[in-house]
């Protein structure tokens, strides 16, 4: 038999991938930060201004090196959102733009019902109890 003539198998299965990458020096600070203190920081271009959340070395528009630190929340607001019913129960996902933030943060909100999520809905961080230098040294966000 050619390979050419073979008809295609489809095999459904599930491939567990671990990996880990660096977080980078911008990373490594907000993260840091975020176990050590339960502060939230982002970088600021010294060309447009801008306050990237999570902190970003480099600008996306200028390309040129954000230095400035600024703290960033506690407090912000959902741009947009999704629900995810693969959980139990259904997870609410949202952009959440932190105040003095210009990008937003994807994390996940807790004690609202999906339909009572709406655009510039106003939430506060909630930290978790036990910090380990992760992304989910932030529990969630709350509705205020």
């Amino acid at each position: 038999m050619d390979l050419h003539d073979a008809a295609p198998v489809l095999v459904e299965g599930r491939i567990r991938i671990p990996y880990r990458w660096p977080a980078g020096r911008a990373g490594g600070r907000f993260l840091a930060l975020l176990r050590d203190e339960g502060r939230l920081i982002g970088l600021r271009c010294s060309r447009c201004r801008r306050v990237f959340v999570p902190p970003r070395a480099r600008c996306l528009s200028c390309h040129v090196p954000c230095e400035e630190e600024i703290g960033v929340g506690p407090e912000g607001e959902v741009l947009a959102w999704t629900v995810s019913r693969r959980a139990s129960p259904p997870a609410v996902l949202a952009l959440i733009r932190l105040d003095g933030a210009d990008t937003a943060l994807l994390h996940v909100l807790q004690g609202v019902e999906p339909t009572a999520v709406r655009r510039g809905l106003r939430v506060r961080a909630v930290f978790a109890e036990n910090r380990r230098g992760h992304i989910t040294d932030l529990d969630g966000f709350r509705p205020l």
